[in-house]
């Protein structure tokens, strides 16, 4: 597992608008070809990268960030969630990426040359049914705009154990794979609300090596930073 933590970090690997019930075996079909991914020494994380993909990077110009997906485990206990309460923590996810990938290249709505596309995914996702009778009523046209009433909401029905945070990055015109990540979150959490109070994100981990690989592109080789090492 690499650099587990935060608030945010679940918020982020866990929420999405997508709420998406499937037979999750050892992977949930996100990404189309699980067996390029190689397994990080030392960690749970798979990695996959086209050859030349690092260097190409500088070819891009623009980055596509799709709506996160949030695959809910076969075996979970229940498998509903307010929509309002997963957009806002799906906004969150997005917005994780976004504001880490924008450092180097604009965010964009539209394909074209020059841009990339990224997809997420938080899979295999465990929800327990929270009994709060009508404490827990939704006024019609309520909409969560606060990440803070989102994250006390979910919180309470999301296990973060055998959780897993997929990304995978696009040629957004040709769809060629450049990249994929899998990250395993494992922190032998048992029941809603356990470990939501790290202080780091998976999300944040992985968007920040992305942009690292990104504008390490467009410098020499001997100037590259060390994605792996030096991120928080």
């Amino acid at each position: 597992m690499l650099k587990k933590a935060a608030i945010t970090r679940v918020l982020t690997a866990t929420a999405a608008l997508c709420l998406c019930s499937s037979a999750f075996s050892e992977d949930s079909g996100f990404l189309d070809d699980y067996s390029k991914l190689e397994l990080i020494p030392g960690t749970d994380a798979r990695v996959y990268h086209a050859p030349g993909a690092w260097e190409n990077f500088k070819n891009y110009k623009a980055v596509m960030i799709d709506q996160p997906e949030f695959i809910i485990a076969a075996d979970s206990e229940y498998r509903g969630v307010k929509p309002d309460e997963a957009k806002a923590v799906a906004d969150m996810m997005r917005q994780k990426m976004s504001e880490a990938v924008s450092k180097t290249m604009p965010v964009v709505d539209r394909a074209g040359p020059g841009v990339l596309y990224i997809g997420i995914a938080a899979s295999n996702v465990h929800l327990k049914k929270k009994k709060r009778g009508l404490l827990g009523y939704t006024p019609a046209g309520f909409v969560i705009t606060s990440a803070a009433a989102a994250t006390e909401e979910m919180q309470q029905k999301i296990i973060l154990q055998d959780m897993k945070l997929e990304i995978k990055v696009l040629d957004s015109q040709t769809l060629e794979l450049l990249g994929a990540a899998v990250d395993q979150i494992n922190p032998n959490a048992k029941k809603p609300g356990d470990s939501w109070a790290n202080e780091h994100t998976v999300m944040t981990y992985w968007s920040e090596r992305l942009h690292c690989r990104i504008e390490n592109s467009g410098k020499p080789r001997d100037q590259w930073q060390d994605c792996e090492t030096e991120l928080p």
